[in-house]
């Protein structure tokens, strides 16, 4: 017998199975809402079979759901919290292209007490409200659960019902193992997640501290923070790499004047402008007692980059409005970059001309395989590589980097635009 027929029989002999959901909340509740004891999958039974201490600590239960009609797979990202333990916010968000509802009017939710043998209790935490959030077009979605007082440690089952099916049944899934015992999966397209939000691992996030929650900064703190450190790290690397072929290039050039070939020296050769006036300033975080202060100096912007000191702010307060001129949206700039074309640096710098001390061309006037003129020759290879890795690490720097980060600001204000909403009606508990 499988962990679905398990607990399907467990529900029957307490009652608690769908024959029964009218009767039971008839008593407890006096509404008629179909809920019973709903499995989402082994893993979730497993998670809440694991001791009474996870119980009190552990804030997520379940990581991933299936839709019971349409079969849309989505991830649940966690249970987040104010300090006061007052709020909780469970985030989950549909794989890529899932065809969902953006409208938050458009969901529903149920939340009932469970334990770790599946048994059906009402919630312990009294007063409970809740709110539905659709974070723009992300994919994300969002359960906002609120209470009078601190939230009781107790494992919750949290069902979340789209009243609109955007997805045909065909997409369904046939015989999984994670089909639930209720009778409701079958007449609604819906999903179950088993949480804490009295657990003491659930994270504290600042956007639920406030007293009107910002959508916008709750899809911030718990999903854009992490891809923009991950994404500031990147710039931060990028520059300590750019002073290091800095410095190759400084040490390269400084070797033109000491290198020599039957009396002949290398002229040092016009640099692109795109790159002849660039420094990179600022100390590394190791040298600057963990903090990095590196930032790229110049007069020259790559096609389709953009010069921006990120070090001073993020992207839910916003870069933007620094680099997007007056008259001109967000929207008009970014394709505007997208036109620019490609960077032709290296083309320059490969067109280079590399002038003798007579006068000659090293590059043209002799042969590669000239075995007189090789001290001067490693000096150019060495010299002309330390350029090109610097004009291509700049390159990715301002074009690359840089717009990855003002993507992720163009998500908040996604949200802040096509973001919604709904609270009356949203959420049925229990007690």
């Amino acid at each position: 017998m499988g962990i679905t027929d398990t607990a399907a029989a467990l529900a029957g002999k307490l009652r608690l199975d769908s024959h029964h959901a009218i009767e039971r909340f008839g008593v407890m509740v006096g509404i008629l809402v179909v809920l019973g004891v709903l499995v989402t999958g082994g893993a979730a039974v497993a998670a809440l079979r694991t001791g009474a201490a996870t119980l009190t600590t552990q804030a997520v239960h379940t990581t991933g759901f299936t839709t019971s009609k349409t079969g849309l797979k989505g991830t649940v990202d966690g249970v987040y919290t104010n300090r006061g333990r007052t709020r909780a916010l469970v985030m989950m968000h549909f794989e890529d292209r899932a065809r969902i509802s953006y409208t938050a009017a458009d969901y529903r939710a149920f939340l009932l007490g469970s334990d770790r043998e599946l048994g059906t209790h009402p919630v312990d935490t009294p007063g409970l409200t809740g709110r539905f959030l659709v974070f723009g077009s992300t994919g994300y979605l969002g359960v906002l659960l609120e209470a009078r007082q601190s939230f009781a440690p107790q494992v919750l089952n949290l069902t979340v019902r789209a009243t609109q099916e955007l997805s045909s049944d065909r997409n369904a899934r046939s015989g999984a193992e994670e089909t639930p015992s209720d009778a409701t999966f079958t007449k609604y397209d819906q999903w179950a997640i088993y949480l804490n939000p009295g657990g003491s691992d659930a994270p504290v996030i600042p956007a639920l501290d406030r007293p009107t929650l910002d959508p916008a900064q709750a899809y911030y703190d718990v999903v854009l923070v992490h891809r923009e450190a991950e994404i500031k790290a990147k710039l931060d690397a990028k520059l300590a790499e750019m002073r290091t072929h800095q410095a190759q290039i400084a040490a390269s050039t400084a070797d033109l004047a000491t290198t020599r070939a039957d009396g002949l020296s290398l002229w040092a050769p016009r640099v692109p402008a795109a790159i002849a006036t660039d420094r990179i300033t600022g100390a590394t975080a190791a040298q600057n007692r963990g903090t990095s202060t590196l930032a790229l100096e110049t007069d020259h912007v790559v096609p389709g980059g953009v010069a921006l000191n990120w070090r001073d702010g993020n992207v839910y307060t916003g870069y933007l409005p620094r680099l997007v001129p007056p008259g001109q949206s967000y929207v008009q700039f970014l394709a505007a970059k997208r036109d620019e074309g490609s960077d032709d640096t290296t083309r320059q710098l490969s067109e280079m001309a590399w002038i003798l001390s007579d006068g000659t061309d090293l590059k043209k006037d002799y042969p590669v395989t000239d075995v007189t003129m090789r001290p001067l020759t490693t000096v150019m290879n060495n010299l002309a590589q330390a350029y090109s890795d610097y004009a291509k690490a700049k390159s990715t720097y301002q074009s690359d980097l840089l717009i990855d980060l003002l993507r992720l600001e163009v998500q908040v204000r996604d949200i802040r635009a096509n973001g919604s909403t709904h609270t009356e009606g949203v959420l049925t508990v229990l007690y």
